[in-house]
């Protein structure tokens, strides 16, 4: 394959040698250091090849072989070249889409992202950026460890990172920081106390001396399960007590809104805009008209797809839709649905940690204004260490000594 690229780039000649006597200029040619392959007899000739170059020499050694050569054939770039000189144009636009080629070559296409748990790739992506990392960058300037060095000093939530550049492609591999999880210290001793005011169904306690009975109402903050433990033999020691108190709790919410809120409506005025995307830049090819007081916008961005690699070039269409500010007349049915629709907001976030056993809404009306009044009745586990010594302090915890009466 190099030799063939060789003697294209070179230029060769196909040629027949007419004679008595053919073998002796091969023989000539072979101890003059010419340069002929691929001899072949056809019929009372021999064709062969050889390079432009050497072919001019060729000519004298046939007059000494006593033979006659004839051009058949001219190959290879210089023989386009001739054939083409009138055109200039073609080799023009060559050599302009190989230097263009060679030009794109140098610059980031694509920048692929794999790894993401928690980290948001839209900020990923804008770190990268502050770092020299993104598309239309210009490739030999781009210092990967570098990179990948700033951000994660830059974002702590990446334990690790790499850049790999490959063509104009660059791939970024992350790896998220693991957050190791609180483990507390077996050793110190604590108490259980009530996280919040309730009713306690059970007490699952693992170590500890339950203090409430099961059916008592506790306060919050009140002691639960007691971290000081007797022995058999009278005396006293501190433990980490560890338990789970099941209560009955309640919440209590409420949520508002006037008889006449002001919305943002559609208003039905749409625009649209196409945007050139290239190599980052973003070019407008057309304008639009915004809303009347507030408008949302959303975009699709085609790019141009090559190979399954997507190219830094396409069309960016952005869509407007134009808002107004509208009052809204509600009654007693339309605002209580509303409103419990936010107390149900309130349910799933707030109270993720609890299970709702029942649920109470009473609606009011007064200055202009509707109140859902919601009442939440649950079950979860009040449970909360209290670690001895720091908040109730060491002199309030009695240790009885062994065999001394108190």
């Amino acid at each position: 394959m190099l030799i063939e690229m060789v003697r294209f780039l070179r230029g060769y000649v196909q040629f027949d040698i007419h004679g008595r006597f053919p073998e002796r200029f091969i023989n000539i040619t072979s101890r003059s250091g010419v340069r002929l392959w691929n001899p072949r007899r056809c019929g009372e000739v021999i064709s062969a090849a050889m390079y432009m170059s050497d072919y001019r020499r060729a000519r004298s050694l046939a007059r000494a072989a006593g033979v006659r050569l004839s051009v058949r054939e001219k190959r290879g770039l210089p023989a386009c070249a001739v054939r083409w000189r009138g055109r200039m144009g073609i080799a023009v636009g060559a050599f302009v889409f190989l230097l263009t080629v060679f030009v794109m070559s140098q610059f980031i296409w694509n920048i692929e992202i794999t790894g993401l748990d928690t980290v948001s790739e839209s900020e990923l992506r804008a770190q990268l950026r502050e770092h020299g990392l993104y598309i239309g960058a210009f490739r030999p300037a781009i210092d990967s460890p570098g990179v990948s060095r700033s951000v994660m000093l830059d974002n702590s939530k990446i334990g690790w990172m790499a850049v790999n550049i490959s063509g104009s492609c660059a791939g970024v591999e992350v790896k998220e920081e693991a957050t190791p999880p609180e483990i507390p210290n077996a050793r110190e001793p604590a108490n259980v106390k009530a996280r919040r005011d309730g009713t306690i169904l059970r007490i699952e306690a693992s170590e500890g001396t339950a203090v409430i009975k099961e059916g008592s109402g506790v306060a919050a903050g009140q002691l639960v399960v007691s971290g000081v433990m007797e022995d058999k033999l009278g005396g006293a020691r501190l433990v980490r007590a560890n338990a789970r108190v099941i209560a009955r709790t309640r919440y209590a919410a409420d949520f508002g809104v006037c008889d006449a809120p002001r919305l943002l409506l559609p208003d039905g005025e749409q625009g649209e805009r196409r945007v050139l995307y290239l190599f980052g830049l973003r070019i407008p090819l057309s304008g639009f008209a915004a809303g009347a007081s507030d408008s949302a916008s959303s975009e699709r961005t085609d790019l141009l797809r090559l190979m399954d690699t997507d190219l830094p070039v396409g069309i960016v269409t952005e869509h407007v839709s134009g808002w107004e500010t509208t009052a809204v007349e509600l009654n007693e049915n339309s605002a209580k649905e509303l409103l419990e629709k936010e107390a149900q907001l309130y349910e799933l976030f707030t109270l993720s940690r609890c299970t709702v056993t029942a649920r109470e809404y009473t609606l009011t009306h007064a200055d202009g204004a509707y109140t859902l009044h919601a009442v939440f009745d649950c079950v979860e586990d009040i449970a909360e260490q209290s670690v001895i010594g720091t908040d109730e302090g060491t002199d309030n915890v009695r240790i009885p000594r062994v065999g001394r009466d108190e």
